[in-house]
């Protein structure tokens, strides 16, 4: 709904490129590693890459301390991708091809907002996923290793793509075979979840494992 336009030009880049890619593996069934599961998070699927929410509350403020940056809402989003390409008013094959081959920078984009995922992103495939507590806190804690800071600072680069959200100089080298939809994979996994980063070159691919943890 928000980045149609670069979905569509992502979309085509990647079909054209990985048409032939490897089928899914299948990966096991997975709980939270204590055997809780007092925690959720939400993956929200933007057509060309896949963006992971959180509620604020829940979020240590000792280990991800941005979380405050946007204000007191009840839910953040964060994805990372190429710098150039992320923020992009119009996205394009030359940016794509660029962020794919030639990306000398990365972000983070972080959105902020009160409504439920489902609700604010009412037009998206969304999953629910229950992870324990340690799952969760380690899951911020590699969140808030992506924010390439300065002085002890998270460095702001701007305003994001909806509602109130920012972009933030961020670690990590994007290519094609490193996106953002393997960084969410790495996420998810940091949390002790079961998924392969290696098999999730796509949107639908992430879902799909996302799926099989939830066994639908």
């Amino acid at each position: 709904m928000f980045i149609l336009a670069r979905t569509t030009v992502l979309l085509a880049l990647l079909v054209l490129l990985t048409e032939t890619a490897c089928a899914p593996r299948t990966a096991a069934p997975s709980a939270p590693a204590d055997g809780s599961s007092s925690r959720v998070l939400w993956l929200i699927s933007h057509g060309w890459h896949v963006g992971l929410a959180v509620a604020r509350a829940d979020v240590p403020s000792a280990v991800w301390p941005e979380r405050d940056d946007l204000g007191p809402f009840r839910f953040l989003e964060v994805g990372w991708g190429d710098a150039a390409f992320y923020p992009a008013a119009e996205g394009t094959i030359g940016l794509a091809l660029r962020a794919a081959f030639r990306s000398t920078a990365s972000v983070l984009h972080v959105a902020a907002f009160d409504a439920p995922p489902t609700r604010y992103f009412a037009a998206s495939d969304i999953i629910e996923l229950p992870v324990s507590h340690q799952g969760f806190d380690d899951l911020c804690r590699f969140i808030a290793g992506y924010y390439a800071k300065a002085d002890g600072r998270a460095v702001a680069l701007g305003a994001g793509l909806y509602g109130p959200s920012r972009f933030y100089r961020a670690h990590g080298h994007y290519r094609l075979s490193e996106n953002s939809n393997h960084w969410t994979a790495r996420a998810l996994q940091s949390a002790g979840l079961s998924v392969d980063p290696e098999d999730a070159l796509t949107a639908g691919q992430v879902l799909a494992q996302a799926r099989r943890l939830r066994g639908f």
